[in-house]
């Protein structure tokens, strides 16, 4: 091998873990001060956008890069580095026609999506993420290339690169457009060719043009994320030196070679839309359903939202697409935190799964497999239920202006907290089915959830009394289906007798009483002084107390657990002086 032999499997791997856990954090955070900035007309045109792109991104981009990689891997330890070469060569202007492929499919289209989603201000917002599809697809051409090389550095680097410059233009330009809009306001009353007769008109006249701005923030980061993988690649190369070329057999015929990529990749990229439907059925039900609920309930659905949603965006009929904005844009946004933190026990264990079911060590895939549902459970199920209870103190935190989009997200988000259990240990458990070989699993469960989803979205969205909250109800079903499908299947190919209740009961009795203390603290603070950031936070801190010690107290953490973690080894000895493993 080139000399990125000397960066070792492992290594990769935790690299590539770190950056995908900050790029997922940073990524969720990035919709905490956009919602700010932004109300819920602007996130409904948002997120419009985003789930378009996404679908066609997702196929775009996601199969590709690992056919690549797992050409490139092979043909390197067979060192055919002239396959290797021209592998890249090949991929790269596969890639250029797939991304001016999707960028024109976006672009030309725009005006399709948008009237399909019944959100026709969201035009300016699709057309300015369309070139993201392309800059993306060049991105991942390298990607896929240097990790079939080993070398997990570029793909880790050039992520926190995109989600840094993400976070940065995206609320910077965001923001710009707001300032223009009321500086605009102020001076005559002209809003972009437009006359605003008060503050609330403004901010619904600039709500497309802001939330373009903040979605172009993300195109500009993937153009940045090829700059820095092309600079790379001209200065450093990839390690294939001229001797390497010298003694490599002939290459193979191209032709051989792209059909192999195609083959390997649709199966991957089939299933990253499949990942990507959930997003995408909300965006196309629940504008659509609020609407013929408004049409055929006005009255129900007036005396729920007639005082919470800005008479101008009523008078508009915008009331649907705001709704939505507060679920996608608010909701959300505190939701898609949770995988955030469980995808690092999936990635964490997969290796080691992997080599326990290759080796037939089926003691060793029980506890690797017991370890990693423990540990998710330990860190999903306080949050998940802290959300349940907690859902309006901790949206009033974060978006302390937004009145009207808390009191809409509120009870969505405290519905969806049950899914988040289940969405928690949604990933390390397919993690698990991969490193058995079963990764043609995932999508299929992840189909069939999501089409319950659309049945739940689409029968219970229209009802008055249930309106949004039905995409909660909806999300909770595909998840719960699918975890119980995955420990199904677990069970299934392993042949071994899992102790689920003995996993779970223990992290769910313990965020249980996390939950009830964070709620009773608030509910007593509030009565005692009011309500206020200062003491959600000291209710949530309070839960969190009472949440680690109730974990000690009944053992529900094991020295596997604990060793799965960095510098486990020392926890493990510290937890066993005081006999707190279980």
């Amino acid at each position: 091998m080139p000399n990125r032999k000397s960066q070792s499997l492992l290594q990769g791997a935790s690299i590539l873990a770190a950056s995908t856990i900050i790029v997922k954090l940073i990524g969720a955070v990035f919709k905490i001060p956009l919602g700010n900035i932004l109300d819920g007309d602007g996130m409904g045109y948002f997120s419009t956008a985003y789930s378009v792109f996404t679908m066609i991104y997702a196929f775009s981009t996601a199969g590709l890069p690992s056919a690549i990689a797992k050409m490139v891997a092979e043909q390197s330890v067979k060192e055919r580095y002239r396959d290797i070469r021209k592998i890249h060569f090949i991929s790269t202007r596969f890639f250029f026609i797939l991304g001016v492929t999707g960028f024109l499919i976006m672009a030309l289209g725009s005006g399709l999506f948008v009237q399909m989603a019944k959100t026709p201000n969201a035009l300016l917002s699709v057309l300015a993420i369309a070139p993201a599809i392309f800059f993306g697809c060049m991105t991942s051409a390298y990607r896929g290339y240097y990790e079939g090389l080993r070398n997990m550095t570029p793909t880790a680097v050039s992520q926190v690169v995109e989600v840094v410059a993400k976070l940065v233009f995206g609320l910077a330009l965001a923001f710009g457009v707001t300032k223009v809009a009321q500086s605009q306001f102020e001076a005559g009353g002209v809003v972009f060719g437009q006359k605003a007769a008060s503050a609330a008109e403004m901010q619904q006249i600039a709500a497309p043009y802001a939330a373009a701005a903040a979605i172009f923030g993300v195109t500009l980061s993937t153009l940045i994320g090829t700059v820095y993988l092309l600079i790379m690649y001209k200065r450093r190369g990839d390690g294939i030196t001229e001797e390497n070329l010298k003694y490599s057999p002939r290459a193979m015929r191209g032709r051989i070679l792209l059909v192999r990529l195609v083959k390997i990749a649709i199966p991957i990229s089939l299933g990253s839309i499949v990942a990507n439907v959930a997003q995408f059925i909300d965006t196309f039900t629940i504008i659509r359903r609020l609407d013929a609920a408004f049409q055929n309930y006005p009255a129900e659905m007036m005396k729920l939202f007639g005082s919470i949603i800005p008479a101008e965006t009523l008078a508009e009929n915008g009331a649907a697409n705001f709704i939505y904005g507060s679920y996608s844009g608010y909701a959300l946004s505190i939701f898609n935190l949770v995988p955030a933190f469980t995808i690092i026990f999936g990635k964490s264990a997969l290796p080691n799964v992997t080599a326990a079911w290759t080796a037939r060590d089926m003691k060793g895939v029980r506890i690797n497999i017991e370890s990693l549902i423990r540990m998710t459970t330990l860190i999903a199920a306080p949050l998940s239920l802290g959300i349940f209870s907690m859902a309006e103190p901790i949206l009033s935190l974060l978006y302390p202006s937004k009145a009207a989009e808390v009191a809409i997200a509120a009870p969505v988000l405290s519905f969806q907290g049950i899914a988040l259990i289940f969405l928690g240990l949604t990933s390390p458990l397919f993690a698990a089915l991969q490193a058995m070989g079963r990764a043609d699993l995932p999508p299929k469960f992840m189909l069939m959830g999501a089409a319950l989803k659309f049945v739940v979205n689409y029968a219970t969205i229209g009802i008055p009394a249930i309106n949004v909250q039905g995409a909660a109800a909806g999300t909770t079903v595909c998840y719960a289906v699918i975890f119980v499908l995955c420990l199904i299947w677990l069970v299934k190919i392993t042949g071994i007798q899992f102790r689920f209740f003995h996993l779970f009961w223990k992290p769910i009795l313990a965020g249980g009483l996390c939950s009830a203390t964070a709620y009773g603290v608030h509910e007593l603070l509030s009565k005692a002084v009011g309500t206020g950031g200062l003491i959600t936070l000291v209710s949530i801190a309070a839960g969190g107390v009472v949440y680690v010690i109730c974990v000690l107290l009944v053992r529900g953490i094991t020295k596997d657990d604990v060793l799965m973690l960095p510098k486990g080894e020392k926890f493990a000895k510290l937890l066993a002086k005081y006999r707190l493993l279980g």
